[in-house]
């Protein structure tokens, strides 16, 4: 995860109000990647946490937060169900979704149902604290990819989410495998946690890496993820 610059210590534009924030999130370098970025910003307050969705039913709505920072990729279910749920039982609250999914469809899913901005995972410290000081002040932060995608959507009238895609880019097909693997490479985990994960050898894990790079034009895993989500493949 990128760290804070060090600017990103100074208040900005409403930085130095109180801000209540629950975060929802089941990748403990995730939970370490928020609690860390909060440390810069001292009158914001994490105050409660919840790593599936039966327990953020339990007790996220009790935490009352100014906002919540929802991962779309639950271990019991999808972080757009509970974002209906959070919308009814804290209609007063801002939800930011914080995920690896950069397809159009799972934004337009979040926003739906009643997301009011849109993180990808792999942002910087600054991206993020940007994100959630937009969000308290009415603002609907996306991350500019995605944003791109939306613009080009309503300029052409076209639902990406049906398969619209640049000109000149040829679709890409991954196995659910590669897929797999793809997602965790993105949320930062290494091959000897990839196999772990999936019950897979390090060595196979890097056959995926290798096929993942073939098929993408990508040398390395930086170029992977930032590419992948570039053709919607996150």
């Amino acid at each position: 995860m990128a760290t804070a610059s060090e600017g990103a210590g100074q208040d900005g534009a409403g930085s130095g109000s109180s801000t209540s924030i629950f975060l929802i999130e089941d990748d403990p370098s995730i939970v370490r990647f928020v609690r860390e970025a909060l440390l810069w910003r001292p009158q914001w307050h994490l105050v409660g946490h919840a790593d599936s969705v039966s327990q953020a039913q339990l007790v996220a709505a009790g935490a009352a937060a100014d906002v919540y920072l929802v991962d779309l990729a639950l271990p019991d279910g999808r972080g757009e169900h509970l974002l209906q749920w959070l919308a009814q039982q804290c209609p007063a609250a801002e939800l930011l979704v914080f995920t690896v999914f950069g397809e159009e469809s799972r934004l337009l899913g979040a926003l739906q149902a009643g997301a009011t901005g849109y993180v990808l995972k792999g942002c910087s410290v600054d991206e993020l604290l940007n994100a959630i000081e937009q969000i308290r002040h009415g603002g609907a932060p996306i991350s500019p990819l995605l944003a791109r995608m939306l613009l080009r959507q309503f300029r052409t009238g076209t639902d990406l989410a049906q398969g619209d895609r640049p000109l000149g880019v040829e679709p890409v097909s991954l196995s659910e495998r590669e897929t797999e693997v793809l997602q965790l490479v993105a949320r930062g985990y290494v091959n000897r946690e990839i196999a772990d994960r999936l019950c897979i050898s390090p060595a196979t894990v890097g056959t995926h890496i290798k096929n993942l790079y073939r098929k993408l034009s990508v040398h390395s895993r930086v170029q992977v993820v930032r590419v992948a989500q570039e053709r919607g493949l996150l």
